[in-house]
């Protein structure tokens, strides 16, 4: 087992927390978001329309009511509900859409430099239960096979840690402080 520990740890310390794999790492986090986000600004330019088509619709149909150019009847109410409908559900498309758009985050090299040096440091010579917490937070599976070890994470969570040292606190903390 500490040859796995070791194996891993070493691991992390070369690959992971290298600053040139870092930055590639939250690269191609913030490409996959840039793609998203351009995805996101067309399906909100389109229910921004069907919102505006919908209201100048629904103007004219109450234009041609108030002119007194047609009596509102049954089939002009159900036109009128079905208009409203229309409305309100790309409204609700519209803000829940709008819910989904999330900042651009720009990492300074410098911040990658500084937690990539600082994790490994902590790594080498750190005690064993910050590694575990590490580890645990960072890393999602660890899989073993005769020649091969796979270690997995999330991309998001090595993001939230490498800005957490930029206010000078850790959100990987596993003891609250006073």
């Amino acid at each position: 087992m500490d040859k796995l520990d070791t194996l891993v740890t070493d691991q992390m310390v070369e690959r992971l927390f290298n600053p040139d794999r870092l930055g590639v790492i939250l690269s191609s986090l913030a490409s996959r978001r840039a793609e998203k986000a351009k995805s996101l600004n067309g399906r909100l330019l389109a229910l921004q329309q069907e919102v505006t088509d919908a209201d100048e619709k629904l103007k004219r149909l109450y234009g041609l009511v108030e002119n007194g150019l047609t009596d509102l009847d049954e089939v002009l109410k159900d036109r009128l509900k079905t208009l409203k409908t229309d409305r309100d559900r790309a409204k609700a498309a519209l803000e829940r859409a709008k819910e989904h758009l999330a900042p651009q985050i720009r990492i300074d090299p410098a911040l990658i430099e500084q937690f990539g040096r600082t994790m490994s440091e902590n790594f080498r010579t750190g005690s064993v239960p910050f590694r575990k917490a590490y580890l645990q937070t960072l890393i999602n599976t660890i899989e073993v096979d005769d020649r091969l070890v796979r270690i997995k994470g999330s991309k998001e969570l090595l993001e939230k840690a490498v800005l957490a040292t930029q206010v000078g606190c850790s959100q990987m903390s596993t003891n609250w402080r006073t």
